[in-house]
C-alpha cells in the first residue's frame, strides 16, 4: 500500500528545531492546509484566493488567457500558515519520560550541561591514554 503524499501529518508535526523553538505547521480550527492564488505578470490581475483547493486559481488563469491570448505567463502562490512555539524538553514535563517523575530543575542543568563535557573528557583521556602507551 502506497503512503499518500498529500495526507496531512499529525498535529504540530516540527518542521524546523531549535534549542528552545519549534517551527511547524499550523493545525489550528478554522487554518487552512495552504491559500492559492496567481497574477499575470503582463497586467497584474490577480486571482481570488482559494482555500485548500488550486484548482479554481487554475481555471482562473485559464480563462483569463482566454480572454487575451498575450497573457500566458502567471505568478501562482501557495501559503502555508506556520507557527513557532516553545520546546518542550523532556525534563521539563509534568511526568516526565515514561511516567517518572520531572528531576529538580538544578539536576536537569547539571544533566545537560555536563553530561557533553563528560563524554568529551573521556574521549581526551583515552586518546591520551593511548598516547603515553605508544610513547613506552
Amino acid at each position: 500500500m502506497a503512503v499518500n503524499e498529500w495526507e496531512r501529518p499529525p498535529a504540530r508535526s516540527p518542521i524546523i528545531r531549535s534549542a528552545d523553538w519549534v517551527l511547524s505547521e499550523e493545525r489550528g480550527a478554522g487554518a487552512p492546509r495552504a491559500i492559492y492564488g496567481a497574477e499575470c505578470m503582463t497586467c497584474g490581475d490577480r486571482s481570488t484566493l482559494a482555500d485548500d483547493d488550486a484548482q479554481p486559481v487554475a481555471v482562473w488563469c485559464i480563462f483569463h488567457t482566454q480572454q487575451d491570448p498575450h497573457h500566458d505567463l502567471f505568478l501562482v502562490r501557495a501559503e502555508k500558515h506556520w507557527r513557532v512555539h516553545p520546546r518542550e524538553h523532556e525534563d521539563e514535563t509534568e511526568d516526565g519520560e515514561g511516567g517518572r517523575p520531572a528531576s529538580h530543575p538544578i539536576v536537569a542543568f547539571f544533566d545537560r550541561a555536563f553530561g557533553p563535557s563528560f563524554v568529551g573528557l573521556m574521549c581526551l583521556l583515552t586518546a591520551l591514554s593511548g598516547y603515553l602507551l605508544a610513547l613506552n
